[in-house]
């Protein structure tokens, strides 16, 4: 993920068969996928040292291209701290770890600050 670090956690909540993928697509543009994680970024180069998310949405690829849904705001991703990928709606986990639409796919970028 180029020069980035991530953490993840479970909660004891949390089924064990979390997952995730994380693909870069630029410098500070990634696509990730997954179910049960939930991602907070740091930098690993010189430069102001906090990592944000600057833009998440959710979406899918039709015929190759992508077709973003719902664009995320701060409330779902902790004031752009936390990027997670939650469970499909009917999963047996609690409501709030379930996500609200069928996307299972988030774009996002990171930007730094101090």
């Amino acid at each position: 993920m180029g020069p980035r670090e991530l953490a993840s956690a479970q909660t004891p909540e949390t089924p064990p068969r979390a997952a995730a993928i994380f693909i870069a697509t630029g410098p500070d543009e990634f696509f990730a996928a997954g179910n049960g994680v939930a991602v907070t970024f740091s930098p690993n180069t010189p430069g102001p040292p906090l990592a944000g998310l600057a833009t998440v949405e959710e979406g899918v690829f039709v015929n190759g291209r992508w077709v973003p849904g719902r664009r995320l705001a701060g409330d779902d991703t902790i004031e752009g701290d936390c990027l997670q990928l939650r469970w499909p709606l009917g999963s047996k986990v609690p409501l709030w770890a379930q996500r609200w639409s069928n996307e299972g796919i988030q774009r996002f970028t990171l930007y730094r600050y101090r």
